[in-house]
């Protein structure tokens, strides 16, 4: 699926105010190359969408463990804090990495230049399922990429506690709704061309 301004306006929620539509419409009147993928309020939220620091993974093949940046998949009322649970809650996030590293991993793979060139045209345009691609802004200070198919968790409180984890962004309502278009392309494709019933 082809991700356009058109077909996220096709997914915007009945629940937002006709305002909140209009002005959602009109942010992403220059997607993909200027719409604002930002906000500066919720700054001391945890929510689904938000870039953090101090995000712990492990290393399957050594155990070593580690803090990185990474984007939170977790719906922001299941990590809420606010928010009593039976039993202990886990934040699943994606690792998010520089862009640039990404194409120095192409590039040292042996992937010729053109073809490097056009994946990362694709991924800036939102066309790589598997990457969500995010501009320089909030506190990140050149472009990167969210990474869908190398997913983690963490103990909710164990981050809550985290004094030094630092908020990167956290998305704009437009980036939001495209943030979850991808997830949604990503991990739950109805036309996946399976069929799944007996024959009789």
């Amino acid at each position: 699926m082809n991700i356009t301004a058109e077909n996220i306006k096709e997914h915007i929620p009945y629940y937002l105010t006709q305002p909140a539509k209009d002005g959602l419409i009109k942010s992403l009147r220059d997607f993909p190359e200027k719409m604002n993928y930002y906000t500066g309020i919720h700054k001391d939220e945890v929510l689904q969408g938000d870039g953090w620091s101090c995000l712990d993974i492990l290393n399957f093949e050594t155990a070593e463990r580690k803090s990185i940046k990474g984007i939170i998949l977790s719906n922001s009322c299941d990590i809420s804090s606010e928010n009593p649970r039976d039993l202990p809650v886990q934040i699943v996030f994606a690792p998010i990495i520089q862009l640039s590293l990404y194409e120095k991993l192409l590039n040292s793979n042996g992937v010729p230049y053109d073809k490097i060139s056009a994946k990362i045209r694709s991924i800036k345009q939102q066309k790589v399922t598997s990457l969500f691609y995010l501009p320089k802004g909030g506190s990140l200070e050149s472009d990167y990429i969210a990474v869908f198919d190398d997913l983690h968790t963490l103990p909710a409180k164990y981050f809550y506690m985290k004094s030094e984890r630092k908020k990167q962004f956290t998305l704009s309502q437009a980036g939001f709704y495209l943030f979850l278009l991808k997830l949604s392309i990503h991990f739950c494709r109805f036309h996946e061309n399976v069929f799944r019933n007996h024959e009789y």
